[in-house]
């Protein structure tokens, strides 16, 4: 070996030893969530119908499980995203075992941002009142509990609602995007069906508590309320 020979050797090996060190620390490293966490959809990486982003930086390594064929365990700061009012973050190890570190979030929008109206692990509840765990806990292992088609978690049904085409119609009307996407007439009447789902849902909830029931949001106002 040469002199020249073992400098590059030896820089390589420096460099490797760098690189795991920096990502060692990163999986240690607290996540700390806050309302900043969450912003616009369309500023997030798409992959197939969800958004993804890691408020950790390490958007290479939750964009290589997202788009893996096989699976694997998504990296602490992972954001992902089907819906502009809900959110799953990935914890620092340790955080939560029985949702693999993963903390639920329901969300406010509007264009002033997001505030957080609720966050939790196993005991977080949806917008329809299920339970997140139990939704997610059906996932194949190899998925880490996130639900996409064929992950093993059970569909999303709303009654006399198509699901896909709503999704996409939420995706458009996010208000904290400077320019939401214009609605096609189907969408609409999707987005005003789920409307008149969640009044009927409010009002009987109401009822059971001798209690008023409020009012969602106008699916005509471009804003979509949350779902699950």
């Amino acid at each position: 070996m040469n002199i020249c020979t073992g400098k590059i050797l030896v820089f390589t090996a420096v460099s490797l030893l760098i690189g795991i060190t920096v990502q060692a620390s990163a999986a240690d490293r607290k996540v700390v969530v806050t309302e900043q966490s969450f912003e616009c959809l369309h500023q997030n990486q798409k992959v197939r119908n969800m958004y993804v982003d890691n408020i950790l930086g390490n958007l290479t390594g939750t964009l290589a499980v997202a788009k893996s064929g096989m699976g694997g365990v998504y990296p602490p700061g992972t954001v992902l995203q089907l819906i502009p009012a809900e959110a799953m973050v990935k914890r620092e190890k340790g955080a939560s075992p029985a949702t693999n570190d993963w903390e639920f979030f329901a969300l406010d929008v509007s264009k002033d941002g997001a505030k957080i109206k609720a966050r939790g692990f196993a005991e977080m509840k949806s917008a329809l009142g299920g339970s997140c765990l139990d939704c997610h806990s059906k996932a194949k292992p190899q998925w880490d509990m996130v639900c996409e088609q064929g992950h093993g978690c059970d569909p999303i049904v709303l009654p006399g609602l198509d699901v896909p085409l709503l999704t996409g119609a939420m995706q458009k009307t996010d208000p904290r995007c400077a320019s939401p996407e214009p609605l096609t007439l189907k969408e609409l009447a999707e987005l005003k069906r789920l409307k008149e789902l969640l009044e009927k849902k409010a009002a009987a909830q109401a009822a059971a508590n001798g209690q008023p029931a409020e009012r969602t949001t106008p699916a005509d106002t471009g804003t979509a309320p949350a779902v699950w």
